[in-house]
């Protein structure tokens, strides 16, 4: 999928707009909540590539990305959380959507973390 630069500008508005309305306690609260959840690692993985200064993500991968994550983390869904049974049915889909479209730079940013260490531990033991 290509984006004209007006696409990638919007896409970029809109992650910094989800950035600027993303309450950290509130995240803080969620994560405690679903911490043994087996989606847990994937939400971290997006919301750490993301957040990682040293990682250049393009700008349709931040949108996505940032909006999945937001969409899981706000409590107003298409089917609202405090629906028992089926109110994380959409959340988990959203989250899937954005980990299969996110595959490759997920895959990248990990290769990423792992060289980070290598090379930080060589520098160490140096």
């Amino acid at each position: 999928m290509s984006l004209s630069p007006a696409e990638q500008d919007q896409a970029v508005r809109l992650a910094r707009k989800l950035a600027g309305e993303f309450d950290s306690r509130q995240a803080l609260r969620f994560i405690r909540a679903h911490r043994d959840k087996k989606w847990y690692d994937d939400f971290i993985d997006l919301w750490e590539m993301i957040t990682d200064p040293e990682f250049r993500l393009a700008p349709a991968a931040l949108a996505t990305a940032a909006g999945a994550l937001a969409y899981v983390v706000f409590p107003a869904d298409i089917i609202p959380d405090f629906i028992p049974c089926i109110a994380w049915l959409d959340d988990l889909f959203i989250l899937g959507w954005a980990m299969r479209n996110l595959a490759g730079e997920l895959a990248l940013y990990r290769e990423f973390c792992l060289s980070r260490q290598i090379m930080r531990s060589e520098s160490r033991a140096a």
